[in-house]
């Protein structure tokens, strides 16, 4: 079987529409469970009780970058990713239409 360059799927082209739907707490949510940790476990890690963090990966929470980067430095993630989804998020909560993409500065 032969593969045409222009038929492969970009992995981040296919990954796009999920991404521009992925809210901070979701991200948190399947990094914790990917990481196959508890709610309790990882709340606790992370200093926070399991209604904060349930409330957080609902997106019934405003956190801070602070969280965001005990979350990132606590997984073992990239910060980015989590800096871009919160400040998007944030963004849309005061109706404001904006493009966010974090790059760590050379």
């Amino acid at each position: 079987m032969t593969t045409k360059k222009n038929d492969s799927i970009d992995a981040l082209e296919a990954t796009k529409e999920i991404w521009n739907k992925m809210t901070f707490g979701g991200l948190v949510r399947s990094l914790r469970m990917s990481d196959d940790i508890s709610q309790v476990a990882f709340a606790k890690k992370l200093g926070v009780s399991k209604q904060f963090l349930s409330d957080v990966e609902h997106n019934r929470k405003d956190i801070g970058i602070n969280f965001a980067k005990k979350v990132a430095s606590t997984l073992g993630y990239s910060i980015e990713p989590l800096l871009e989804l919160l400040i998007k998020q944030q963004l849309k909560r005061q109706h404001l239409n904006y493009t966010v993409e974090i790059k760590k500065a050379s």
